[in-house]
């Protein structure tokens, strides 16, 4: 019912915008109408010997007309005109009172033309624009009929009598009310029509877009998904190497680049003696503050897998192994109790690094397996430690490459 209510409502303010312009419409052409006949009628008065008796009436509704129609024109402007539930009954009231005032100006000087000439012509044309430009209800006009009729017949009544001149009078009228009439409910019946398709279209195609929206920011979420670890809401392996790719398409000339992998010491002891929740939490736990430290230094970190991280970041050699020794310290100062660890009593981790100046893809990923290699040699040495291979492995990593392509 509600719904009902507010689609009513909405097609009464598009009806009512739509009468407005069509008001300002037949204010220009009535205003340019006033003004010409006012001239032919001044005209007369001054250029003519024998001036007859209605002319100066003529002159003064047509004047008053002409203001009429110049200040619809003033303020109601088109850009301004926005019917809104708030000003919905003022602007209701404006069309209503400028439809009812020119009709009733028409009427006096169409009774003073049956009175003299014997036809009704110009309230006839006018009764016939007003039913096809304004789609309003029949109980609106039929207000103005009530008004302005009634004095049209008892002026053809009292000026002819019942008569062949009489005929010439009413014949028309008979004709041309009910045929404005029926314009004009065929024109309110379409308008209204046409109104709420146009509003229930316009609900449906937002309906739409917000759908669409709905889905575009769903898919973005469902992809970032895809590359998020669920576990520690770092980017995964997938990210990763989505993250390399990006690197190598933006190689136009070579990179310092270093590539640090992660290891957790004797995670799985950690598993086996705590339990699984102790194990996630402790991955958390280190997850965290590698994506605070990668943060910090504007550097890439995603869960390489198991208990092993990898860092990118683009720092000279010498800077990169102080990341190196901050990520030692750093785990250690988490205080994770790790008793069946072979290096300490808490968590600890160690680390594998290649720092190298890279100009290719092909480099980008010899870096990485380097820095693997590196991280094995950290826990060959002892863990709890780090291993760097630099730019010289690298050429070598790359000499052994061609040789095997070749």
């Amino acid at each position: 019912m509600e719904n009902h209510e507010k689609l009513t409502l909405s097609i009464q303010i598009e009806v009512l915008q739509f009468n407005l312009m069509r008001m300002r419409t037949v204010a220009w052409t009535l205003m340019y109408v006033s003004a010409i006949i006012t001239f032919i009628h001044y005209g007369e008065v001054f250029f003519t010997k024998t001036e007859r008796e209605m002319v100066p009436a003529y002159i003064g509704i047509h004047i008053i007309l002409f203001y009429i129609d110049l200040a619809v024109l003033l303020f109601v402007k088109e850009k301004r005109i926005k019917v809104t539930t708030f000003n919905l009954r003022k602007y209701e009231f404006i069309l209503l009172a400028y439809i009812y005032t020119i009709l009733v100006l028409i009427t006096v000087i169409t009774v003073m033309d049956i009175y003299f000439f014997k036809h009704a012509a110009l309230y006839e044309v006018l009764f016939l624009i007003i039913c096809t430009f304004f789609p309003l209800p029949f109980r609106k006009i039929f207000w103005i009929m009530l008004i302005t009729v009634p004095p049209l017949v008892i002026s053809a009544y009292l000026s002819v009598g019942i008569s062949g001149e009489s005929i010439k009078i009413f014949l028309p009228m008979s004709l041309i009310i009910p045929m404005g009439l029926i314009i004009q409910r065929h024109t309110f019946k379409i308008k209204r029509q046409f109104t709420k398709q146009h509003i229930l279209l316009q609900e449906e195609m937002t309906k739409s877009k917000n759908l669409s929206k709905l889905l575009a920011e769903k898919n973005n979420e469902l992809s970032e998904q895809v590359l998020r670890d669920t576990l520690t809401n770092l980017p995964n392996r997938r990210a990763f190497n989505n993250k390399l790719t990006q690197i190598g398409q933006q190689l136009s000339k070579p990179k310092s680049l270093s590539v640090m992998m992660i290891d957790i010491d004797f995670f799985k002891n950690l598993n086996d003696y705590y339990g699984h929740l102790q194990g996630d939490e402790a991955l958390i736990k280190v997850a965290t503050l590698l994506d605070e430290i990668a943060a910090k230094y504007n550097a890439f970190v995603a869960r390489w897998g198991g208990e092993e991280f990898v860092i990118v970041s683009q720092h000279a050699a010498k800077f990169s192994e102080h990341v190196c020794e901050e990520i030692l310290e750093e785990v250690r100062n988490l205080n994770i109790r790790h008793e069946r660890s072979e290096v300490a009593d808490i968590l600890t981790v160690s680390i594998g690094m290649c720092h190298a100046k890279i100009s290719n893809s092909e480099q980008l990923k010899a870096c990485c397996v380097l820095a693997d290699e590196a991280l094995f040699t950290a826990k060959q040495n002892g863990r709890n430690n780090f291993f760097s291979k630099n730019e010289i492995s690298l050429k070598t990593y790359d000499y052994l490459y061609n040789v095997r392509k070749r």
